[in-house]
């Protein structure tokens, strides 16, 4: 870690601090999860544990306790042991994580519980993180009233257990300059992917073809890891949201919706986009495309500060219905059909979400009961589509087809800057595919 990102975590460590008060947080590494039987998938670091310490390795927590004079931060790690590192990779152990990541204490992690005990019977109340772990959020509870029982009737102990997220996520909704620079490299990996894809993509391939090269080059350029399962759907797959089995063959004037990105520095990108197998649109299918193409550029014209993230999608809904109504999708008057709600039929989701370390991050969409008002460093996307399954009542010709075409925004000063950097006009996708 540069002694830039130390000062890095270490500004959020003390804004964290400062917030608390008098009361204590106490933060538990995410637990392995096992694959089947005695594998496990890979490893990934909590996303608020890593965004207050920079910490990677499994098997970590943390406290931040303002009341323990000059150590408000402790850390707790895996103590080193030979033999199971032969199997399972190097530690940095207690000694080799005190000065690289700002320690104050550093302890094994078996002691994790006892000096929770300690640390929190004089506090008045203690913020974790409740969402990732059941069991961890029963050993609070348990450890909460333990640390209770060593203070009984005297007035002092922890009132309860709230979510780390009422100050965590309010600060990971706003991006600082080093988050901006690993969200853009997500996304200018996960665009060169897409670019691959393009080369490549043709009939008689399968979607995990594609998925294999988008994945390949992914991990390639150096991605930590994908940032959700890739979806590559084609034809009426790609009608499916969360499609995901991606084992269907391409047809001859299919067309494919590939959902997929990578993260990298735990900094996630989301980027759909949606391809002509054969290098060409059908006349029904640009159609499509190009209504749900005209809203995705007119709501991204939009995005600045001062405007709300729920008017954004209102306003995705009037374009996407205006033109439902305009190629034949839907009959009826727009304000009548939004109304009634017919037009989720073939859009049935937000046009977008928050980015960040997870790719749907935290952070609310409404504060004090009013919409939430976008501001410089914020990250989200724009994604509206339009869905048409073949057992649908639609104009037989828009059947079996699914596009969707997803950016990532960041808001700006003066306005905002689109992260993502993939073709998307008909022209160049017709022109990229049919060179595959």
């Amino acid at each position: 870690m540069t002694n830039t990102e130390m000062m890095i975590y270490a500004d959020r460590r003390a804004k964290v601090l400062k917030a608390l008060g008098k009361s204590v947080a106490v933060l538990k590494g995410s637990p392995l999860q096992t694959r089947s039987f005695d594998s496990e998938y890979a490893y990934r670091p909590d996303s608020d544990l890593y965004y207050l310490t920079g910490y990677a390795e499994m098997g970590s927590a943390m406290i931040l306790d303002p009341n323990n004079g000059d150590k408000p931060f402790t850390l707790f790690v895996l103590p080193s042991d030979p033999a199971k590192e032969t199997w399972t990779g190097r530690r940095l152990g207690v000694a080799g994580s005190k000065d690289p990541f700002g320690a104050d204490e550093v302890y094994a992690i078996d002691e994790f519980e006892a000096v929770v005990v300690d640390r929190i019977k004089h506090a008045d109340r203690v913020y974790t993180n409740l969402t990732h772990d059941v069991e961890h959020a029963n050993k609070m509870m348990a450890l909460l009233h333990q640390a209770q029982g060593l203070v009984a009737r005297t007035g002092e102990g922890p009132k309860g257990i709230e979510s780390i997220g009422v100050f965590t996520h309010e600060m990971r909704l706003i991006k600082d300059a080093h988050e901006i620079e690993l969200l853009r490299k997500a996304n200018k990996i996960s665009t060169e992917a897409h670019l691959k894809v393009m080369a490549a993509i043709q009939p008689g391939m399968l979607e995990y073809q594609l998925q294999g090269i988008l994945e390949g080059y992914c991990i390639q350029q150096g991605a930590t890891a994908m940032a959700y399962t890739s979806i590559v759907g084609t034809g009426d797959n790609a009608t499916v949201l969360h499609y995901v089995a991606n084992r269907k063959q391409i047809k001859d004037g299919d067309l494919v919706l590939i959902d997929a990105a990578c993260e990298y520095g735990y900094y996630a990108s989301d980027i759909t986009r949606t391809y002509p197998a054969n290098g060409k649109f059908t006349s029904p299918q640009k159609a499509l495309y190009e209504e749900v193409l005209n809203c995705q550029n007119a709501i991204i014209e939009r995005c600045k500060p001062g405007v709300t993230v729920q008017s954004l999608h209102q306003q995705a809904v009037e374009i996407l219905v205006d033109g439902m109504v305009k190629i034949g999708l839907l009959t009826g008057k727009p304000e009548d059909l939004i109304e009634s709600g017919e037009y989720q039929k073939y859009y049935m989701h937000r046009t977008g979400h928050w980015m960040g370390m997870d790719v749907h991050d935290r952070g609310d969409y409404r504060k004090n009961g009013e919409d939430r008002i976008l501001e410089p460093g914020m990250v989200f996307t724009v994604e509206p589509g339009l869905y048409i399954p073949l057992n649908s009542d639609a104009p037989e010709k828009f059947r079996g087809i699914g596009i969707r075409i997803e950016d990532d925004i960041l808001i700006t000063r003066d306005g905002y800057e689109n992260l993502t950097h993939t073709p998307k006009s008909v022209e160049d996708i017709e022109r990229l595919c049919s060179k595959s």
